[in-house]
């Protein structure tokens, strides 16, 4: 690599962080953003590591977060943080990567790398840095163990920590790494045992950190109830989402049109075809590529179900990458049949990726020209318009996070746990009949002695409803704009006390 091709790379890098940090800008943090913030910011490091539980995250990349909330920075500095680590993502892929011109530019082009990963501000948004350095030092590790094993080991380490869906491709990545040293060469070198004690309390520690998560978030249980019905809709979901947010309206779910259909299956075709190029040239990286995409299926049917967004989406096609990374950067390639040659492998490859693009220009847009949350506009009104000593009461505690990180603690008030929030711990976080929510409001206002009190209502529910049911205690004062983000868009009632109360 020259100084020349370095500096280029180096120039379309700063186009890609420009362009993208222009829709950073546009964007509304969300619920599942805020609660990041909310929990670094308002726990110390052992109780967010008791809580991560909870979340069903590791920790690596709330310890990123941490110091930036600690240090009383603004929530745009996590977005900054992620938006940095998918652009020098980007320039470890046109630089160090053995793909081709059409390929690095689909790549970078596609709804993950251009919206969805460095836009959303999620721990999804530092893996691709960290896959692509992991696809660096996969071959320098196998050829030179004793130089490269310990960073290579800290990489894995660091993947493994932030997201559960990376576990089985590290733990694998870490198997091919023992048998290559200590069972085919009999390298037993203070590196390479350090490889695996790093390697080996990485994983332990997901584990351990993740014991219970089933059992204390109702979010993401565990079952395999209806599986079959279960694995068609997370099949469908995951490759319609792949292709494009096709709405019958700006704001409406993702509508099961014929354009949209045949290109999911398409893109099923592809991602067929990719696995079976791996498989006629390198059977390492089939195993690798269909056991670790294999988990991540198996959690989103079995836990996840159908929450399947495209920064979850892209956790499997960043495996896909580092696969295709290290079989192009074989020095030894299928020759005989044109399909599974290096030329066909980056074709593939490139159109799979290019099939996204349409998906995250039109995300990108519609977060330009639209609300990705009203959450901020939301906390504006309840700054300007509610007494400082007001009491705020969600009726579904978990959408409205987005407004918490804006507005001063002990103003948000959970009626069923009795408790201020700060941040959300999901079992908590059920729905309430309006008849159900109406007693607990009134039972802590009276035994609170609120003076002033106001309810705030998730567009998830059915507004109109809540409205019919108790149209007398419950005055409409503001009705945010509609959100693109699921239940993003609110009410805010003043509660009137009644007179017998």
């Amino acid at each position: 690599m020259t100084k020349k091709n370095i500096l280029i790379n180096l120039l379309w890098t700063f186009l890609y962080a420009l362009l993208t940090l222009f829709f950073v800008l546009h964007h509304e943090i969300w619920a599942d953003e805020a609660q990041v913030w909310l929990i670094v910011k308002n726990l110390s490091i052992p109780e967010m590591l008791k809580h991560l539980v909870n979340e069903g995250h590791p920790c690596f990349f709330y310890l990123l977060v941490y110091p930036l909330a600690k240090l009383n920075f603004s929530i745009f500095s996590m977005q900054i943080l992620c938006w940095l680590s998918c652009a020098a993502s980007v320039f470890l892929l046109l630089t160090f990567s053995p793909f081709n011109r059409f390929s690095k530019t689909a790549i970078i082009l596609s709804s993950g790398f251009f919206y969805f990963l460095p836009v959303v501000a999620r721990s999804y948004s530092v893996l691709p840095l960290l896959v692509f350095a992991a696809a660096i030092l996969y071959q320098k590790a196998k050829e030179k163990p004793n130089l490269y094993a310990i960073p290579y080991a800290l990489i894995l380490a660091f993947i493994s920590n932030t997201h559960v869906i990376m576990f089985v491709f590290v733990f694998l990545l870490g198997c091919y790494f023992v048998y290559d040293n200590f069972v085919k060469e009999k390298n037993i070198s203070k590196q390479t045992v350090s490889f695996c004690v790093i390697v080996g309390i990485a994983l332990l520690a997901v584990v351990l950190q993740l014991l219970g998560t089933f059992s204390s978030n109702a979010a993401i249980g565990f079952s395999v109830d209806n599986i079959f019905v279960e694995t068609f809709k997370t099949l469908s979901i995951f490759f319609l989402n792949s292709v494009g947010l096709v709405y019958k309206s700006v704001y409406n779910p993702i509508q099961f049109t014929p354009i949209a259909i045949i290109g999911a299956i398409a893109m099923f075709c592809l991602f067929c075809l990719c696995l079976v190029q791996l498989a006629m040239n390198n059977k390492r990286m089939f195993f690798l590529a269909f056991c670790s995409i294999g988990f991540q299926f198996f959690i989103y049917i079995c836990s996840y179900k159908a929450m399947l967004y495209q920064t979850r989406i892209f956790g499997a096609y960043l495996i896909l990458i580092f696969c295709f990374w290290a079989v192009c950067s074989q020095t030894e390639i299928q020759k005989n049949l044109k399909l599974f040659s290096k030329k066909a492998l980056n074709i593939v490859l490139g159109i799979f990726f290019a099939m996204t693009i349409v998906c995250g220009i039109h995300a990108a847009l519609l977060d330009v020209f639209y609300n990705y949350s009203s959450a901020g506009e939301t906390a504006e009104f309840l700054k300007n318009n509610t007494e400082p000593d007001a009491v705020i009461i969600p009726n579904f505690i978990a959408f409205p996070l987005a407004i918490y990180e804006k507005l001063p603690q002990k103003r948000f008030y959970d009626v069923s746990n009795n408790r201020y929030l700060t941040y959300v711990i999901w079992k908590d976080n059920g729905f309430y009949s309006d008849e159900y929510f109406d007693a607990l409001v009134r039972k802590n206002v009276r035994e609170k002695k609120f003076k002033h009190t106001y309810i705030i209502v998730s567009s998830l529910l059915n507004l109109s409803h809540f409205e019919k049911n108790m149209p007398q205690r419950y005055e409409l004062l503001y009705t945010s704009p509609p959100a693109i983000a699921t239940g993003e868009a609110f009410r805010i009632y003043k509660y009137k006390k009644p007179a017998k109360d």
